[in-house]
């Protein structure tokens, strides 16, 4: 694969996933309307729960996509953010 086409890989592969998470939002919306017209609990709980888990993947999703967009512009600075993670995570693992 070369170096141009990988770029819009990327993109093509973020907006996919903000398709899926927008759908899966909708979804949980429709799930938990559903549950309040049967009077069900359950079915409202599952919607809700439903449309958070979607709120939660896109905010993740956009968070990676920051994360990765930095790193491809500043290399060195995404290298010593990696390092002082493994040190700090190394001195907190290792006292005993």
């Amino acid at each position: 694969m070369s170096d141009i086409t990988k770029p819009n890989d990327e993109a093509f592969d973020d907006l996919a996933n903000s398709a899926k998470n927008k759908a899966e939002g909708l979804a949980g919306a429709a799930q938990k309307k559903f549950g309040e017209a049967v009077d069900s609990p359950d079915q409202q709980a599952k919607g809700a729960a439903r449309q958070a888990t979607a709120k939660v993947s896109e905010v993740f999703n956009d968070a990676v996509t920051g994360a990765r967009d930095q790193v491809r512009e500043y290399p060195l600075v995404g290298l010593a953010a990696i390092g002082t993670i493994g040190l700090l995570l190394g001195f907190i693992l290792g006292r005993k």
